[in-house]
């Protein structure tokens, strides 16, 4: 059944028209008329279908996802993977309804799933494939690229696997053999095949084929697992390297298929294999179908060989070129070529002789290989960890950029694996972390190293794999446990966290999210190591800064748990005490260093709250000690300040005297209560009052037993003889104290003291009487009869007041005195009391007591509120004791309680599993130690045994510090003795630059450039000069250079600058023939000898390595330099030496070989290679690479027949064809011989069937342009373009390709036109057909006689027509359907780009994303960039030759180019950067364009966008060419702007300050004339500017200035000799240059000082005056001389005394109109202003402007003054009445006088003038309302003179007129005229008198009644105010 017609309804334009094709298509479907397998080889179908969605209305939805349900179904449905469905549906999914969702989620789940039993399949017959082929090219262009396959329904995949790759038999050969050799049990062929994958296999097929046949991967990975103990350690080492290659190789392949410039859609192998599918219109009658098998041969007209072709040649299938060109009509005819596309067919079951689908079932995904990968190499970091973490490192790339975040979302059985395998590598990491941390004393250094080194590097991975595998919400619910912990461990290394910050932060932000119980410890580990380091900072405290060693102190407290560093103490307390001793100190200084002292008082830990108490007993001892008798009281008593207050004192006395420190502070107490002799007054006074609130305290330890307690008990008994004391007046406390005898002796001294205050007339009797009964030595009985002696004196003293009995005093039965004689005797004196014992009952006085305890009591129980409380607001609280003086006093209540612990006692936070677990105590050990030694440096540096670290630490810490390893290394490597010493330092140097790779390490801190801070040149540089002269030197030699190469290509940066200096002094300057550069030509011969105690490792392979790292290191240093040096050429010749194709050595040739092309090609990239051989001429040098390059191409490309089908040996194809691309830029560019096109041809060999001698020319290039690799047709391509670019070039293809069908012509057409080709292809064959059609071509037959070139030539065997040249070309075209291919293609490319932006930023986003896509993916962007670059010319052609054309997208495309215009280049590479400014080249030339042809349409959006993005674009001048393109637009945009304001003036409300205007007025301004002005030095009119190098703006423009004057002035010089020449007036030109001039000075001058000085010093007034004749004869002229001057006068008084002064004037023998100038410039402008010009207003106002001006200055006023040009104001006529405007020459005369009334001189000047006064009065009545009263303030300014008061008060008009100016409706002129009339007023008693006028004086009253609030008002009303008070004087 024929389905085209009904399947293409189903894209009609009418919706009918395509439902009812649908619901056909839908119905049989449903019915089984037709089957899903019939439907879905219809690819059309497929598009069309998806293209339903796009039309704008879209019907029957659900109806078109079903059948692409059904059609998804089948194994065949990849088809509608290719069409880019998976593209479309994910963009439609968020566009429609739920329900449709879920279809779609369906389709991809059957696109993407593999089924479990193999389908039978029946194949597609040969119709079946017509679609395919029967459209035309341009409906086929709508079939999107074919991208690398993503799995979209497993969402844990970003990558899945890649196109799939069919091989010829020959390659499968290879590969099977290959796989064999791997699991042999001969080690030496297990070496051989691993060294032939890795410098061959691996070079020549692309990296994707070893996943679609994944068995030698396999194969490489079993190899992993050989043990060194068996002495195989070195093939593990080579199957590493293997893996490594590969993983390189498919990152590269990633790149290449992500990149868009070739990006293509064509199918492998058919399509792909030939990218030349030619059209049927195209072929047209010059086809000729081979009828034979012998007739398809490969390629013997081509290559001209029919020999034997070799064995494993890759020809097996292969495809026939169809390149061809154009024959000219006398060229013999040849056999014509078939198309690929017809050849196709006979190759295809060749290639496809395997069973497809099963190996595309068995192939590895991406991640596969990367889990494998991990799976078999993580075991290696145990013992070869450096190659393993190489290795690892390129995988860990590969897997982040396979595996999505939505891994461990995703349910699918692959994800659910995944995950597991992935887990199961990551506890593997964990294990072997926990290997390479365990250590112990008995290791050696040397391991120690080793294990440290490997735990570096291996946590660095598993962070990085980690990043790469976890977001951050999914790491805690998925990470294994072991990992935790080892992270832990990491987070808690400290070492490393200093060499590695970012990993470390990394790790713990992951140590957050899985672990909050480790994290925690990890926080307080953090926190403790703050405290040791504030510590440390805190002892080494420089400069004071007290604020800041307070925080520090504080810290250091909290750390004593840890350090217990007891100095901290003494220098806190000392710092305390230092706080204390002065008066003004800061109180928040004070408050903060208690804080710390009352904490240390009362630490919890003994040792440090001993040392604290001895601190201050020390401090106390210095202050109050009996050393300092001598010494003045006021110097040494304030140290104990820090003592005297009441929070210290109570701590002391409550906790410190019961603590085991009491003994310390008991001697405190001692010092203070015995140091008052000691004290000053002051000190004396605030220890009274810090003492005060703690007495009850301290009297609770009063006592006989101790010095404290006796103290306590003698103060209490002091009398009032020894002055002010520290007790209270009634010591009541240690009535209660719990000791009987204090009890009894307080008893006894209280009543003393209450008896003896009223006997004070007794005082001498009593006080013996009292002695008596105190003593303890007088009997008993004595001590009673004084007691009873005492009750009588009372008892006599008291009956003069009162006659009331008194009680005997009670004792118990040891005498003691009890509570209740107090209490009866309290009844004697206070009435209270004996209430109190009345209420109380008979005998009880209990709560009497209780009573008196609480008020004995109350200071101390406020105690927690003063020392928890420091602030104001008063806090209630119950009434309680602290606890030390409830049990220290025997209380007759039970009293609650507080302060059990001080206040002041800090809770320890828990610190002893700190303390126990190791990694966290090494944490701290290392962090006290690093803050000691201020940085990890000097504590590696200064390590010892006495900072509690052991060895082992200082090993590990030594290690882990980059600086101090390296050092070890280089010194290590300088004292070697043995090689195994030098490639142990090596290999670690290594680990350094790869751990730093791994960490992502890009500034200033990595391993490299610390190495570069250090003398390491030196430890090389014997390896380097030495010739090798055994195996081993050979292996250490390849270990240097390897690390070499390493360092150079690592962290790129301009510091690198003296390593590549050093390193090409050391290869050019070697004078030993056996020199580095020599190494490169050794053969790979079996080594000399082997030294004892080798491993068996295969010896030749060495010299084969150290040729690879060789040729690695000089690729890196081309790729470092560039820049040509002898170096690139010397490596030529030795490179040139190496090109030996005929000898045939191991491995089909090719290893040496394809590194020498690689080698070749670096060396060749740069222009000028060849030409710094002294020995060898460049010509030379360039023709012996070719004969090089062209033997390789004929005997690895031609000799096998073009083998464009197999990959072995594309290596080296593409290596050459690169070089030659490369050689033919240099030949065009450095040779000498013209003929040099005609050395690319390649020689015929010579054959019995064909004529000896004969050419085949370029025929070698052309099967070059029809291979599988896109690559090698690009540069292919491009070396024809290259080749074209001269005439005979141009001939030499055509002349090569006249056998081939088609011709070039239609072969490059063809390329150019095929949609499925990548753009980069399709690129260079569009310049190839440049070059042709730059060739003058014949426009007839005719013509085409005398033509060599005769351009295309079209043959027609139907009609026997043949055209030539420009009619050919014509019709080629026309049958090519060039146009429409060319439409669609710009259609298609917009497309693409769309597709493109859907899996990157999208560029239309914004100018961020555009950023983000030029670090990411730089070759992307250029070719988009070009892309751009070719609209932005196509269109501005468009709009040159049609101006009128409609651009609908304009605006959204103006918003575009100024996003990509302010592109940041700063980090991009050169070609990058190369690419955007030619970009920015062509939109600035768009731009400048469509402001000239649609000014009105695009002038507001670019103005307004260079509003926006100014400054980006003042971001310099790139390059000449962009700088160009640059000030062409600008030129052209501030024309049209300049066009507009002059529109706009002549409208109602003109506004002239646009958004451009208004950005010009500021400093960007400025910055666009600083730049222009730099631009200009650097490259135009450079003539004009000064020899010196000026450094600054401000020079510039003093350079300019000067330079321009000069100029100047010989154009003066030019005109006056032109004058002297008749009937040949020159002088109008030169009088425009000299305006243009002065219109550039006269911009430089605007209110710039420094100009208009450098104008002064170039004495531009004198210039002027001298052009001052010819000014006179262009009004033009003459205006913009005076608007220079007016702006070179303006605040200067310099320039204004130069056009006073006398200049040279003009010449005398000129007769000029306009009258004769002399004297000065000044005299000049004033006869000029005198002059009635009427006619010419613009001249007269600016000359009068440049008057005021000067007027302003001393020498104006006087010039003016005495040349009587001020004679002329008074003949100026009054205006009419009723007009209120005085006229322009009236306001011209005003502004002048004005500028003149400023000063004194000016104001008499003025008045002298007859009249002038009367004048004025009369010109201030003629004004308008809006302009400001001129003559009025004129008036004004003269008031203030003394000179002119009498003058004006004469004037009686002039009086009446500022009197009636407070009569006024205007502000401004009633201010005037007060202000006025108070200066005339002022010392001026005759204006008094006359103005004691009371209508006057109502007058000010009444404008002074209306008083306002504004700034002008308020100087109204003062002036009233002043006016008021002189008048009523």
């Amino acid at each position: 059944m024929d389905l085209s017609a009904l399947i293409r309804k189903t894209g009609h334009s009418l919706v009918e028209i395509r439902v009812r094709a649908l619901r056909n298509i839908k119905s049989k479907l449903d019915h089984g008329l037709l089957g899903v397998p019939d439907l879905v080889q219809e690819r059309q179908l497929f598009v069309l279908l998806l293209e339903w969605f796009n039309f704008p209305e879209v019907p029957e939805k659900e109806v078109v996802l079903d059948v692409l349900c059904s059609l998804s179904k089948v194994p065949r449905a990849h088809m509608l993977r290719d069409v880019g469905a998976v593209e479309f549906l994910t963009q439609l999914s968020p566009n429609v309804e739920e329900q449709l969702r879920g279809i779609i989620d369906s389709i991809f789940d059957q696109l993407f799933h593999l089924p479990e039993t193999l389908p039978n399949c029946t194949p597609a017959s040969n119709n079946e494939l017509r679609g395919y082929f029967k459209k035309s090219g341009p409906v086929q262009t709508d079939i999107p690229p074919l991208r690398a396959a993503v799995n979209s329904t497993l969402r844990c995949l970003k990558f899945s696997t890649f196109p799939w790759l069919s091989l010829t038999p020959t390659d499968r050969h290879i590969l099977s053999s290959n796989e064999s050799s791997l699991r042999s049990n001969n080690q030496k062929l297990v070496w051989t095949t691993c060294e032939l994958l890795c410098d061959v296999i691996m070079q020549d097929f692309p990296a994707e084929i070893f996943l679609q046949r994944p068995s030698i991967v396999q194969g490489l990975l079993s190899l992993l697992r050989f043990d060194a103990q068996n002495g195989s350690s070195y093939i593990a080492h080579r199957a590493v390297s293997c893996m490594r290659q590969l993983c390189t190789n498919l990152r590269s392949r990633l790149r290449f298929h992500r990149d868009p410039s070739f990006c293509s859609s064509k199918q492998d192998p058919i399509s792909q294999n030939s990218s030349m599918s030619y059209s049927r219109e195209v072929r047209g009658t010059q086809h000729s179908v081979a009828s034979s098998t012998e007739e398809c041969s490969p390629r013997p007209s081509v290559v001209g060989r029919t020999g034997q072709r070799v064995r494993g040649d890759g020809q097996d299938g292969d495809t026939v070129s169809s390149s061809g060109s154009s024959s000219q009509g006398a060229a013999p005819p040849r056999r014509p070529l078939q198309s690929p596309m017809d050849t196709a067919h006979l190759e295809g079951p060749e290639l496809e002789g395997e069973d497809l689908l099963e190996l595309q079932m068995q192939q590895w995904n991406l991640t596969q290989f990367c889990v494998a990968t991990l799976e078999h190499t993580l075991p290696l970091l145990r013992t070869e960890f450096q190659r393993a973490v190489e290795l690892l490192s390129e995988t860990a790339l590969l897997l982040g950029a396979s595996v999505s975040e939505e891994l461990w979302d995703d349910p699918s059985l692959f994800a659910l694996e995944l995950k597991e395998r992935l887990q199961e590598c990551l506890e593997t990491l964990a294990d072997i972390l926990s290997y390479h941390s365990s250590r112990n004393t008995e290791q050696s250094e040397s391991l120690i190293v080793h294990h440290r080194m490997a735990y570096m590097a291996t946590a660095i991975f598993t962070i990085r794999l980690l990043q790469a595998l976890f977001p951050g919400e999914r790491a805690a619910e998925n990470m294994p446990e072991s990992v935790v912990a080892a992270i832990f461990q990491l987070c808690l290394d400290s070492p490393f966290s200093e060499a590695f910050p970012t990993i470390h932060e990394t790790a713990v932000a992951y140590l957050e999210m899985t672990s909050s119980d480790s994290f925690d410890l990890f926080r307080r580990v953090t926190r403790a190591a703050h405290s040791l380091e504030a510590t440390c900072a805190f002892l080494k405290e420089g400069e004071k800064n007290w604020l800041e060693l307070l925080e520090l102190g504080t810290y250091a407290v909290d750390g004593f748990p840890f350090h217990q560093h007891l100095p901290v103490v003494i220098e806190c307390v000392q710092m305390c005490s230092y706080m204390w001793k002065f008066a003004q100190a800061s109180p928040l200084l004070r408050k903060e260093s208690q804080k710390i002292f009352l904490k240390l008082l009362a630490y919890p830990l003994l040792p440090v709250k001993a040392e604290c108490y001895t601190c201050t007993l020390n401090l106390v001892k210095d202050s109050l000690g009996i050393q300092n008798v001598t010494r003045p009281v006021s110097s040494v008593s304030s140290g104990v300040h820090f003592v005297l207050h009441e929070r210290v004192l109570y701590e002391i006395c409550t906790f410190g005297l019961q603590d085991q420190v009491n003994s310390a502070a008991k001697d405190i107490l001692l010092y203070l209560l015995k140091g008052r002799l000691m004290m000053t007054a002051e000190t004396w006074s605030k220890f009274n009052e810090a003492i005060y609130p703690v007495i009850p305290v301290l009297q609770s330890y009063a006592g006989t037993e101790d010095a404290l307690g006796n103290c306590i008990l003698l103060i209490s008994e002091a009398s009032d003889e020894a002055g002010d004391w520290i007790c209270p007046p009634v010591p009541f406390h240690p009535i209660n104290s719990i000791k009987a005898v204090v009890q009894n002796d307080t008893i006894i001294h209280c009543l003393f003291k209450i008896l003896l205050s009223p006997l004070c007339n007794q005082v001498e009797s009593v006080n013996k009487l009292y002695g008596v009964l105190t003593s303890e030595t007088v009997d008993l009985v004595l001590r009673r009869s004084a007691a009873e002696q005492l009750l009588v004196v009372l008892q006599g003293e008291k009956s003069a007041y009162n006659s009331t009995p008194c009680t005997p005093f009670q004792t118990d039965k040891q005498g003691h005195f009890t509570l209740v004689n107090l209490q009866s005797f309290f009844s004697y004196f206070d009435p209270s009391a004996s209430l109190i014992i009345k209420e109380s009952g008979q005998g009880d006085v209990s709560e009497a007591a209780a009573l008196m305890c609480l008020l004995l009591f109350d200071e101390i129980a406020r105690a927690d509120v003063w020392s928890d409380h420091s602030g104001n607001i008063p806090v209630v609280s119950p009434f309680s004791l602290p606890a030390s003086v409830i049990r220290r006093y025997s209380l007759p209540f039970q009293s609650a309680s507080h302060h059990v612990v001080s206040p002041y006692c800090s809770v320890l936070a828990p610190y002893a599993d700190l303390l126990t677990l190791r990694s966290a105590w090494e944490m701290l050990q290392v962090s006290w130690n690093r803050a000691w030694h201020s940085g990890i440096d000097h504590l590696v540096e200064h390590f010892h045994g006495d900072l509690h670290m052991s060895a082992t630490q200082g090993v590990v810490l030594r290690t882990s510090d980059i600086r101090s390893g390296l050092q070890d290394c280089v010194q290590a490597i300088l004292s070697a003795g043995s090689h195994a010493e030098v490639g142990i330092a090596l290999a670690r140097m290594k680990l350094y630059l790869l751990t730093d790779r791994l960490a992502l390490k890009h500034t200033g801190h990595n391993s490299k450039a610390t190495l570069q801070t250090l003398s390491w040149h030196p430890a090389l540089e014997r390896f380097l000069l030495v010739q090798p002269a055994c195996s081993e030197d050979e292996k250490l030699l390849v270990e240097v250079v390897s690390f070499l190469n390493m360092f150079f290509s690592q962290n790129r940066s301009n510091s690198d600058s003296e390593d590549l200096r050093w390193t090409l002094e050391l290869l050019l300057n070697q004078v030993s023939p056996n020199t580095l550069l020599n190494l490169v030509l050794r053969a790979e011969s079996p080594a000399r000898s082997q030294m004892p105690g080798e491993l068996e490792e295969p010896q030749a392979p060495v010299a084969r390595r150290l040729q690879r790292e060789l040729t690695g290191l000089f690729n890196t240093l081309l790729l470092r330099l560039g820049f040509t040096c002898a170096l690139e050429t010397q490596l030529a010749n030795r490179l040139l030496q190496c090109l030996r194709v005929s000898d045939a050595p191991h491995f089909y040739g090719l290893p040496s070989l394809e590194r020498t092309l690689r080698a070749m090609a670096h060396v060749s990239a740069l222009p000028g290679w060849s030409t710094h051989c002294p020995s060898l001429d460049p010509h030379m040098l360039c023709v012996k690479y070719l004969t090089g390059l062209l033997e390789v191409i004929s005997s690895f490309y031609v000799e096998w027949g073009g083998n464009s089908m197999s990959f072995m040996g594309k290596g080296v194809t593409k290596n050459a064809v690169i070089c030659l691309l490369h050689l033919s830029h240099e030949m065009m560019a450095e040779s000498k011989d013209k003929d040099w096109m005609s050395l690319w041809s390649l020689p015929h060999e010579q054959s019995a069937d064909e004529q000896s001698g004969a050419q085949l020319g370029l025929a070698w290039l052309v099967p070059l342009w029809v291979d599988r690799d896109p690559e090698v047709r690009c540069a292919s391509l491009g070396v024809g373009s290259a080749l074209s670019s001269v005439a005979s070039g141009c001939q030499a293809l055509s002349t090569s390709c006249q056998n081939i069908s088609g011709g070039l012509w239609g072969t490059l057409l063809n390329i150019l036109l095929e949609p499925q080709e990548s753009s980069m292809v399709r690129r260079e064959a569009a310049f190839i057909l440049q070059n042709l059609l730059v060739m003058p071509m014949p426009a007839n037959t005719e013509e085409a006689k005398n033509f060599a070139w005769q351009g295309p030539c079209v043959h027609d065997d139907t009609s026997g027509l043949a055209l030539v040249g420009l009619p050919a070309l014509q019709a080629l075209l026309y049958h090519c359907q060039f146009f429409e291919h060319v439409a669609q293609m710009t259609r298609t490319c917009y497309l693409g780009r769309q597709v493109f932006s859907s899996s990157l930023p999208r560029i239309s986003s914004g100018h961020g994303d555009l950023c983000v896509l030029l670090t990411v993916s730089p070759s992307q962007v250029q070719a988009l960039l070009q892309y751009v670059g070719s609209f932005s010319k196509l269109l501005q052609g468009a709009v040159v030759l049609q101006p009128d054309i409609q651009l609908d997208f304009l605006q959204p495309l103006l918003a575009h180019v100024f996003i990509l215009l302010t592109i940041k280049t700063s980090d991009l590479d050169a070609v990058t950067v190369g690419a955007v400014f030619h970009t920015w080249a062509g939109l600035f030339m768009l731009l400048a364009t469509l402001l000239r042809r649609k000014s009105s349409a695009v002038f507001p959006s670019v103005s307004a966008a260079m509003g926006r993005h100014w400054q980006p674009f003042l971001g310099g001048a790139h390059s000449v060419s962009l700088c160009t393109s640059a000030l062409h637009f600008l030129c052209v945009l501030l024309s049209v702007e300049a066009q507009r304001q002059e529109q706009e003036m002549t409208e109602p409300c003109p506004d002239p300050r646009s958004r451009l205007v208004q950005l010009l007025v500021g400093s960007p301004g400025e910055q666009l004339c600083e730049l222009l002005l730099q631009v200009l030095r650097c490259t135009e009119l450079h003539v004009l500017w000064p020899s010196e190098n000026y450094k600054c703006n401000s020079c510039l423009l003093a350079g300019l200035i000067d330079s321009t004057v000069e100029q100047m002035k010989l154009w003066q010089t030019q005109l006056n000799l032109g004058s002297l020449r008749p009937g040949k007036p020159g002088h109008k030109k030169k009088v425009e240059d000299v305006k243009t001039a002065m219109e550039i000075v006269r911009n430089c001058l605007y209110q710039h000082n420094e100009s208009k000085a450098a104008a002064t010093d170039s004495r531009l007034a004198s210039v002027i005056h001298s052009l001052w004749p010819w000014l006179l004869l262009d009004d033009d002229a003459m205006a913009a001389a005076l608007e220079l001057l007016c702006v070179y006068t303006a605040n200067c008084s310099a320039a204004c005394s130069s056009l006073c002064s006398g200049g040279s004037g003009a010449s005398s023998g000129q007769a000029v109109a306009r009258g004769h100038v002399s004297n000065s410039l000044m005299h000049a402008v004033m006869r000029l202003a005198s002059q009635v010009a009427s006619e010419n207003s613009r001249v007269q106002a600016v000359a009068f402007s440049l008057l005021s001006n000067v007027a302003i200055t001393r020498d104006g006023k006087g010039l003016l003054h005495k040349s009587n040009f001020l004679q002329h104001f008074l003949s100026l006529p009054l205006p009419r009445s009723g007009s209120k405007s005085p006229g322009p020459l009236v306001s011209l005369w005003l502004q002048l006088l004005l500028n003149m009334s400023f000063d004194e001189d000016g104001q008499q000047m003025i008045v002298k003038l007859n009249g002038s006064l009367e004048l004025l009065v009369a010109l201030a009545q003629y004004r308008r309302p809006s302009t400001k009263p001129v003559a009025l303030l004129i008036l004004h300014n003269i008031c203030f003179s003394p000179a002119n008061k009498a003058k004006v008060l004469a004037s009686g008009k002039t009086v009446g007129l500022l009197a009636s100016c407070l009569d006024s409706n205007l502000l401004e002129v009633r201010a005037v005229g007060a202000s006025a009339l108070w200066a005339l007023l002022h010392n001026y008693q005759k204006a008094k008198v006359t103005l004691k006028d009371p209508s006057f004086r109502f007058k000010i009253d009444d404008v002074y009644a209306q008083k306002m609030h504004d700034p002008l008002n308020a100087y109204l009303f003062k002036c009233l105010e002043k006016l008021k008070q002189i008048l009523s004087a």
